[in-house]
């Protein structure tokens, strides 16, 4: 499955991302435009404990916002797709989706003891999550 696919998938499939999306340009204009809200639930519900979605979902969105409308900003739409990306890319290495999360919601040392799911919720954070998960595919302590 092509990286762009994989997020779309995560996030409910083209008609949870409201277009069909054949490219990662088309995955680009998804996000612009705004995801539907229904595709930040259905990642919360792949990558979240039952515990924690609405947690971590009020982070991505503010619960107002979120509230209030249907379709998520750009900015927050970006932050939806961030996190897919991020979950794709540990379900590609770990290759099982419980070592995948597991991964995603444990403190790492590499990333001062924080947890890389939380990490991953600015463009910057999520490059360092990368970057450990690079190191390791690489051979090195992870």
């Amino acid at each position: 499955m092509e990286p762009h696919q994989h997020i779309v998938h995560l996030l409910g499939g083209p008609k949870a991302v409201g277009r069909p999306v054949h490219s990662v340009a088309d995955l680009d204009a998804a996000i612009q435009a705004g995801l539907p809200r229904e595709a930040l639930e259905h990642l919360m519900s792949t990558v979240a404990p039952e515990p924690e979605r609405a947690k971590l979902r009020n982070r991505v969105v503010p619960r107002a916002s979120y509230q209030r409308s249907k379709i998520l900003s750009a900015a927050h739409s970006a932050t939806t797709e961030r996190l897919a990306r991020i979950t794709a890319l540990v379900q590609s290495v770990w290759e099982n989706d419980i070592k995948a999360q597991r991964f995603l919601w444990t403190e790492h040392p590499e990333l001062g003891n924080r947890k890389p799911i939380e990490v991953a919720l600015t463009e910057l954070g999520a490059r360092q999550v990368e970057e450990v998960i690079q190191r390791g595919l690489h051979g090195l302590p992870v």
